[in-house]
Parts: C-alpha cells; sequence; structure tokens
C-alpha cells in the first residue's frame, strides 16, 4: 500500500499529535505539523531544541509521560534503542500515562525485537504501536520550507496503522505500509544496508582507479555510474573536514564535538551516528541467521573511517578529506590507507616527539 504524497489533504484528522525528540529530524516533523494545522506537544531533553519547537508553533511539555496525557497520536523521533527505551518505560515515561485509544509512532531506529515488546504493552492496554522507519534517500525534492522529502515505512497492524496514517501523511512525501510488527525497522534496515555497501563499492573503485593513475571521473561519465563527485581527486585541506564536523549548522539544535556514545564505552564524534544504523542492521541480520557478509565488511571500513577521523584532533593529519565526516564519504579511509609514505613518517616522527616530553 502506497500513499500518494498528496493524499494528507484527505485523510481525517486525529484529535492531538506529541512529539517527543525534537532534534534535526523533530524540527521538520513540527514545521509540517504546524502548516497542517497541528499544535503539537513537545518534549526534548534539550530545552533549547524545545525552544526552537515552540518558536514553530508547539506547545511545551514537561516529560514524556507530560506527552502522552495530553495527546492522542505519541510521535517518537529518536535515536536509537537505548533513549526508545528511557523514553517509554523510564521515569515519567510514555508507559506511566499511555491509555486506551492512543498510539504510539516510533520514527526511530528501533530493533525489531524491541517493536514486538512495546506493541504487546500497547495493546494490553488497549492503545496501538506502529514502527516507522524513515529515510530522505527516495523520491522528492528538499525543500527549504518543509525540509527533507522523507519516505517512510510503516509496520503493524492494519487497525494500528488506519489510526496513525493522517500523521504519516503529514510527515511523509510518500510511505509504505508493510503489514506485521517491526517490518518498518526491517526495510529502513535493508535501505542501510543498501546505501552502506553502495558507499565502500563507490570509494573502493574511485581508489583503485585513482592509484593506479586512471582519472575516476571520466570512467564514472563514460559508464554513468552514480557516484557522486565527493568521491573524486586527491586534494587535503588541513583539519577542513574536523572544523566542519564541529561546527554547528542551521540544522542543528545544539553543538556538535566529542561526546560519549550509547553504550558509555568510547568517545566519539557526534557526526559519526551515521555508523550506528549500519550495526542495527547487522543485529537484525544476526537475529534471523541471514547471510550478509558485504554490510560486514563495509561497516568494518565505517568504523576504521570513524577513527581516522578521531585522528585529526590527535595528529593533525594534513591529507585530510574534508567531506570525511558525511555518511557517504567511506572513501576517507581508502584515501587515508593510500596517502604517500612521507605523511605516515611525519606523523611517526611527530608522535616520537611527543613521547620524549
Amino acid at each position: 500500500m502506497t500513499a500518494d504524497p498528496d493524499s494528507s489533504r484527505d485523510e481525517p484528522r486525529v484529535d492531538s499529535v506529541g512529539l517527543i525528540g525534537a532534534g534535526r529530524v523533530g524540527q521538520w516533523f513540527v514545521t509540517n505539523l504546524a502548516d497542517a494545522d497541528y499544535e503539537p506537544v513537545v518534549f526534548d531533553v534539550d530545552p533549547e531544541a524545545v525552544a526552537a519547537a515552540v518558536e514553530s508553533g508547539t506547545v511545551a511539555a514537561e516529560s514524556p509521560a507530560d506527552v502522552a496525557d495530553r495527546a492522542k497520536v505519541v510521535v517518537l523521533s529518536l535515536p536509537g534503542r537505548e533513549t526508545v527505551e528511557i523514553t517509554m518505560e523510564g521515569e515519567d515515561g510514555v508507559l506511566e500515562t499511555l491509555g486506551s485509544d492512543q498510539i504510539v509512532l516510533d520514527t526511530g531506529t528501533t530493533p525489531p525485537s524491541l517493536d514486538v515488546r512495546y506493541q504487546s504493552i500497547c495493546h494490553e492496554r488497549g492503545a496501538g504501536y506502529v514502527d516507522c522507519g524513515i529515510t530522505h534517500q527516495g523520491p522528492g525534492e528538499y525543500d527549504d520550507d518543509r525540509g527533507p522529502a522523507y519516505t517512510m515505512f510503516a509496520g503493524g497492524t492494519p487497525e494500528d496503522y488506519e489510526q496513525v496514517r493522517p500523521v504519516i501523511e503529514i510527515l511523509s512525501h510518500r510511505h509504505e505500509f508493510f503489514e506485521g510488527i517491526g517490518n518498518g525497522h526491517v526495510v529502513k534496515a535493508a535501505n542501510v544496508l543498501r546505501a552502506t555497501c553502495l558507499a565502500a563499492i563507490a570509494a573502493e573503485v574511485t581508489e583503485f582507479l585513482t592509484q593506479n593513475g586512471v582519472d575516476p571521473e571520466r570512467v564514472v561519465g563514460l559508464l554513468e555510474w552514480n557516484i557522486p563527485g565527493a568521491y573524486f581527486g586527491t586534494e587535503y585541506r588541513s583539519a577542513e573536514g574536523f572544523e566542519h564536523t564541529t561546527n554547528a549548522d542551521e540544522h542543528d539544535t545544539g553543538d556538535r564535538g566529542f561526546r560519549v556514545d550509547q553504550q558509555g564505552i568510547h568517545t566519539r564524534m557526534r557526526s559519526s551516528d551515521w555508523a550506528k544504523d549500519p550495526s542495527y542492521a547487522l543485529a537484525i541480520a544476526h537475529a534471523s541467521n541471514t547471510y550478509v557478509p558485504l554490510l560486514t565488511a563495509a561497516h568494518q571500513t565505517q568504523l576504521a573511517a570513524e577513527n581516522y577521523g578521531a585522528a585529526v584532533l590527535d595528529r593533525n593529519l594534513e591529507f585530510n578529506d574534508p567531506d570525511w565526516h558525511h555518511p557517504s564519504r567511506i572513501t576517507s579511509v581508502y584515501r587515508a590507507f593510500n596517502r604517500p609514505q612521507e605523511e605516515w613518517d611525519r606523523l611517526s616522527r611527530r608522535g616520537g616527539d611527543e613521547e620524549s616530553d
């Protein structure tokens, strides 16, 4: 079941909408809901994100429980499993106040096993739950006023889906319903799998050509390969990539920089979260005993690219790729491995000098 991009105009309205998570994606949700004449109730742990949402036409809530107490449809726009679990089951969480005839729409990156758990809990109390993967890598163009043309993949029961469909129509450019709880997030994981492997292939083939003296841009043009221009070229400008990564842009609700990852184990760049989604896809594959050797290899390359990015700060790599931070720029690690030996020697000498100090 594929929805027409403009069909939201003919859809019935829901009584009220709440949004938990007012970050990069959440702010665009706010914009689209306000354009549809909703005044959503919004909560985020970041007060500045809530303030920005209020300026766009929302009402601030005190907690996830407060959102669920005031909204018919509760939309989750959260980064991962840990955040979803805290939001749903933690102190002042959604489940403290969620009652019958309400519904939760989870648009984050949640494993299907957790979708199954929350659907069961919601159904026991007469509420609904729909998992809804999201991507901007679908049809449609970016709009300065409405943001990315999101494609959504909804999973759950037909009854739950029909309840929340009017909201999905507002938030997405187009969407498809895949009956069965967790299926929306499985489709998202499949899309991530494809994008991750294609990025690794693009990086590898362009570096292969470059290292063997052939201009990859000419080959890509000749064969009409769909490889972005950022994969071409061998110019590296000081630490521009690192500086670009740590500077917030107009779509960020907070400063970028180093932070501890969600497991509290490693310190990584905030912008390196894009390597998280393939790890979810791998977890789904392992749980279903699905053979995914290409994704496994490509994900390892992503992790190497993260470490390369962190080294920009540690070692001031002069051959740094200014676009290394971007989700599709796995090419940076290939370039790093292929740089002249003299540059690695320079880094080695610098490391020795630091140790002697």
